[in-house]
């Protein structure tokens, strides 16, 4: 978890407004980090920083609102992120304002610059109204620092500006966002007619592929049995090896390559008995390594058949602890394999 969090840039993008202008990126993350490191040096170096530990720490709580801002989840901004956002330019006032004198110089500018930063990019990420409420939590602490502590012009002063500021990102919001959620539907629906057509367009290329397989095995077989003459032996078998081949496609799908398919032939002409069943079921994810694990595996089972033999290849339905058996019978007795999924293979019965 902590390591997602670090990396939060790598994660799927929000879809948002936010996510428009660049706030989940590694760039918005550095640019963060220098407002904030230039803001505490500038409060620092200028002068009238009283006690520099607490006026760090008020910053600190700054820092950790600008790290919820840019990587908390959801748009609108989720809500417990929203409250701790709300909430933390008004603490780190209260904290920073017996750490500076009356008239300190940057120190409440950086202050006060920071928070507007803040409640500004809280509305870009759909939070108005918190960022309103914010502002007024700070122009209130602010007003009952001067009237309790004060005089304090230079933070009561601050507000007036930070007013326009927070204004402007919330007509900016009210305008970016809604073209933002058109842009992602948009983009959304350009994704999933995309997806269908080459969907179509693959079962299109499959079709054909099929069609085109048939066409080379069985049209010669049923011309020949058009023209109305006997069929020979050699015809006959032919056409066995044709039909097993075909029923194959049919029934088990996951098996059919050439190497497979080639595999079978061989070993239904020199007399073994081969049946290959899918039971996965159609749209079940199928891994390619163990898939590939299994085919190899049977087609040196297959190659290695010879007449009599019987070799049952089977892809099990979803939910079963093995992903495929192979059982073997021959003069030498019986033998069943099983594979999991990631394509290691078991041995279970041998009888000899």
């Amino acid at each position: 978890m902590t390591s997602d969090f670090l990396l939060w840039w790598r994660q799927p993008p929000r879809n948002d407004a936010s996510t428009i202008m660049g706030m989940q990126t590694p760039v918005a993350a550095a640019l963060a980090i220098g407002i904030w490191v230039a803001s505490v040096i500038l409060g620092i170096a200028a002068g009238g920083v009283l006690n520099p530990l607490l006026y760090i720490a008020s910053m600190v709580v700054m820092f950790a609102a600008l790290v919820v801002l840019l990587s908390a989840p959801r748009d609108p901004l989720a809500g417990w992120a929203t409250a701790c956002i709300v909430l933390a330019p008004p603490v780190a006032t209260v904290m920073a304002v017996p750490g500076l004198t009356n008239r300190p110089g940057m120190a409440y500018g950086t202050l006060t610059g920071v928070s507007v930063i803040i409640l500004a990019f809280l509305a870009v990420r759909g939070r108005p109204v918190a960022a309103w409420i914010g502002y007024g939590l700070c122009l209130g602490v602010a007003l009952l620092a001067d009237h309790f502590a004060g005089p304090l012009p230079a933070l009561v002063a601050a507000q007036a500006p930070n007013l326009a500021v927070v204004l402007m990102a919330t007509i900016f919001a009210a305008i970016v966002r809604p073209r933002a959620r058109q842009i992602y539907a948009f983009r959304g629906e350009t994704e999933r007619e995309t997806a269908l057509r080459y969907a179509e367009e693959a079962t299109l290329a499959v079709r054909d592929q099929q069609l085109s397989r048939l066409d080379d095995g069985a049209r010669p077989l049923l011309d020949r049995i058009a023209s109305g003459s006997p069929l020979s032996a050699d015809e006959l078998r032919l056409c066995r090896l044709v039909e097993a081949q075909l029923r194959d496609r049919i029934r088990a799908p996951g098996f059919d390559s050439p190497a497979v398919a080639g595999a079978a032939w061989r070993a239904r002409a020199r007399g073994a008995r081969v049946v290959v069943l899918d039971d996965l079921g159609i749209g079940s994810r199928t891994a390619k390594a163990s898939l590939d694990a299994v085919s190899a595996d049977l087609i040196a089972v297959l190659d290695a058949a010879a007449e009599g033999d019987e070799v049952t290849a089977r892809l099990l339905p979803a939910g079963r602890n093995s992903f495929a058996t192979v059982s073997i019978t021959n003069r030498d007795g019986f033998e069943r394999r099983e594979f999991d999924d990631i394509g290691l293979r078991q041995d279970l019965d041998k009888s000899y």
